[in-house]
């Protein structure tokens, strides 16, 4: 009988008493009543003085449901004291997790549960309240934060969100294999620094990616000796498509207000795309423009859009880093002197205070860009809504831990950490449409159940 109550409960030296439904919460629970069966000691371990019985106690816990239903286990056990020293003995259940009333397959499933299912639905099965699944959930993170870090990455994509209540996020991601790597609150130059001399292995970075925010400069420079910093390339380009809106607004401000409408509505989206990409009508559009004098301006500042991106068309891959300057000083010198071409010489003044790392786009032995990083950002802003305002240390939890981004890193061997209790990969996640890129499911499991047999 005990080694069935091992098999199902997980619990050792214990015997069934009764079992009887209770109701908690106004939910109908399993409730399972134990006897402590070990072995109990007769003398002090610190006085070897006789031990005399000291009165019973039980502890009550939840465990995972059984068919459906919630169950909870308690056991009553027998307590001892040494009279002269005041030690009082009481048997350890290495199985429980008592602070959290929980047994330690419950405490680890939860918190594996709460990577895709909101609060509410994880208290649900255990008939307690939200705000316990959210504490369980937090506090694993926090205990096992050691064997939840990842390797850092060599071709490292930085970036920002912002989200509401909690500010701004900076998001950290590994460029070469498409994870996320972390997320830090803030983006101020005192958290920065203190986030990547704190970061191991920084010295391994050897490229970094990001938008034009100055505080990367001295971040960077400082705390990754051997990395590089190149600027996303989409973060310089779109600056030009910002350029031809500027030229069109001052444009439509000498039109009448039907005429400005209609140009807003049926040019506004047209100038911003590639002529590659243009259907046959956008095309037309742009052709009927050349003939209209009062369009002269409109149509320069959409072929200076045109020949500023393909500075990148053209110089990438075949091209070289020098060619790209050349090409650079041959565009900046084609912009016209006419005021209301000013937003491009702001352009070519951006490109020239960050020319090193714009340039530095060419050098990278990867086509490295932010892409990735933006994608992240989508999936962060996902999370938080299903939550409806998680705090931090949960929306990273949820983002950082989840199964397409474990499934990489699992692909790539990229975790760090001390030895797992595991031969099995450290993370198991349920099948969700969030991630259907990955195509096999890992049979293993995020927060594993210790095995006491070792």
């Amino acid at each position: 009988m005990d080694e069935i109550i091992k098999e199902v409960f997980g619990i050792d030296n214990v015997s069934l008493d009764h079992s009887e439904e209770v109701t908690i919460n106004n939910k109908k629970v399993k409730k399972y009543c134990f006897n402590y069966n070990g072995a109990i000691p007769t003398v002090c371990p610190h006085c070897n003085r006789k031990l005399y019985s000291h009165g019973s106690r039980e502890v009550t816990v939840s465990d995972t449901p059984l068919g459906g239903m919630p169950v909870t286990i308690s056991i009553a056990f027998r307590r001892m004291r040494c009279a002269p020293c005041k030690y009082v003995w009481r048997p350890a259940f290495p199985e429980l997790k008592e602070e959290h009333k929980l047994t330690q397959r419950a405490y680890a499933t939860i918190a594996n549960k709460c990577l895709h299912n909101t609060f509410s639905e994880v208290a649900h099965d255990y008939s307690f309240k939200d705000n316990t699944a959210k504490n369980v959930f937090t506090n694993f993170l926090a205990e096992n934060e050691v064997k939840l870090r990842f390797k850092t990455p060599e071709f490292m994509g930085i970036d920002e969100i912002k989200i509401k209540k909690l500010g701004e996020v900076t998001v950290i991601t590994d460029l070469e294999h498409r994870t996320l790597y972390d997320m830090l609150l803030g983006r101020n130059q005192k958290s920065l620094m203190e986030y990547f001399m704190n970061m191991p292995d920084r010295e391994t970075v050897k490229w970094v990616c990001s938008d034009m925010y100055r505080p990367f400069k001295k971040s960077i420079g400082e705390t990754m000796p051997n990395a590089q910093w190149a600027i996303d390339h989409f973060h310089v380009v779109m600056k030009a498509n910002e350029a031809v809106d500027a030229v069109r607004r001052t444009i439509q401000k000498d039109m009448d207000k039907d005429e400005r409408i209609k140009t807003k509505r049926g040019l506004a989206y047209t100038l911003k795309k590639r002529t590659d990409d243009m259907d046959q009508e956008e095309s037309q559009k742009i052709l009927v423009m050349r003939d209209i004098p009062k369009y002269k301006d409109l149509v320069t500042a959409f072929d200076l859009k045109e020949d500023f991106f393909n500075i990148y068309d053209d110089n990438y891959p075949n091209g070289s880093k020098e060619n790209a300057m050349a090409d650079f000083e041959a565009w900046e010198e084609s912009i016209p002197e006419d005021e209301i071409f000013d937003k491009f010489r702001e352009l070519a003044d951006t490109v020239h205070n960050f020319y090193e790392q714009i340039f530095n786009y060419w050098e990278c032995p990867i086509h490295i860009s932010n892409g990735y990083t933006e994608c992240t950002n989508r999936i962060i802003r996902e999370n938080n809504l299903k939550g409806r305002g998680y705090t931090f240390e949960v929306l990273r939890g949820r983002t950082l831990y989840r199964r397409s981004n474990i499934a990489n890193i699992e692909k790539f061997g990229l975790k760090l950490g001390p030895a797992i209790i595991t031969d099995e990969p450290l993370f198991r996640f349920d099948s969700t449409s969030e991630d259907s890129d990955v195509d096999e499911e890992p049979e293993y499991e995020p927060f594993p159940e210790p095995d006491y047999d070792d």
